[in-house]
């Protein structure tokens, strides 16, 4: 029973021979794998337009396409850096403040040290019966307004560091405004994304657009696919035919030319009334730039091994 089961499972795995493949020639229509729109990301009116993008119906990456009045936009982006310059100088005074208030501290300890030193003298003295209590207390009221002066100092010097760090977060704050005030700036230019051909790209001078709107599409010319259409018997014994993911096919055009291509995807819904099922096809990247978009084709099936 157990032989039985694993030459049955040989039997069903096993590719179909040469002699049991059927070609088929199918039509097909040349389409971009994929197409990005390219959109305003800010209103207002185009002051400028690439021509040679418009003459030539390409871009490369990072070109200017079309921008827009951007000097509101960089009226803004220099004020917000302006704005910085002045929270930068602030944060200076703080630091100033910082070190002025740290020497403070150091200043005041030093005379509180002193100021122990002559109460704890003062002190032995009048034991000894050499200096009378008038001068003790004076010597102890120096010591209490020492000690004083070095906790108003510390005081000082925590409000000052204080004031350092909302300086500092008002200075991030400013460097925000200033990432915010570019993306502003750069919302109104519109680039290519990547080399690739334009589409729908008619874009004029003086013209006032909003926020979303479509400029233009863009595709890679040497990312092409077709797509055709299998009736479903056909696909009933599908490696007999080469309609499987991965399987080669031919593509040819009306002139003769031809191009490699494979399946990528075989769908798995039918179409009611044609009873048609979708297939898409990847064209070889060295002679897809060739092929026009909606380029009619016929596609010829391969067997797996070519």
């Amino acid at each position: 029973m157990r032989a039985l089961s694993f030459t049955l499972a040989i039997t069903l795995t096993a590719p179909a021979v040469a002699q049991d493949f059927t070609p088929l020639n199918l039509a097909g229509t040349v389409l971009a794998q994929t197409t990005t729109g390219l959109s305003f990301e800010g209103r207002g009116c185009i002051t400028d337009v690439s021509q040679a993008a418009v003459k030539s119906g390409t871009a490369t990456k990072g070109q200017m396409l079309v921008q827009l009045d951007d000097r509101a936009a960089q009226l803004a982006l220099t004020s917000a850096k302006a704005r910085v310059l002045d929270l930068q100088a602030a944060v200076a005074e703080r630091e100033f403040a910082i070190t002025s208030a740290q020497a403070d501290v150091a200043r005041m300890t030093e005379e509180k040290a002193f100021a122990d030193k002559e109460y704890d003298r003062t002190r032995v003295l009048f034991r000894r019966g050499l200096v009378n209590e008038t001068t003790l207390e004076t010597v102890e009221r120096r010591k209490l307004d020492a000690s004083f002066s070095v906790d108003r100092a510390a005081e000082a010097l925590e409000r000052a560091q204080s004031a350092k760090s909302r300086a500092d977060i008002a200075l991030d704050i400013g460097h925000l405004d200033v990432q915010a005030r570019e993306l502003d700036l750069e919302a109104l230019t519109i680039r290519s994304p990547f080399d690739g051909v334009l589409l729908n790209f008619d874009p004029n001078i003086g013209d006032c657009v909003t926020q979303g709107a479509l400029a233009a599409q863009i595709y890679a010319p040497d990312a092409k696919i077709v797509e055709t259409f299998v009736f479903v018997d056909r696909l009933v014994d599908a490696p007999s035919v080469g309609v499987v993911v991965g399987n080669p096919v031919e593509v040819i055009r009306v002139n003769g030319q031809s191009c490699p291509g494979t399946f990528t995807r075989v769908g798995t819904e039918a179409n009611l009334e044609t009873q048609n099922v979708k297939t898409t096809i990847d064209v070889d990247a060295t002679c897809a730039p060739d092929l026009f978009l909606n380029e009619a084709v016929e596609i010829k099936t391969l067997p797996a091994n070519g």
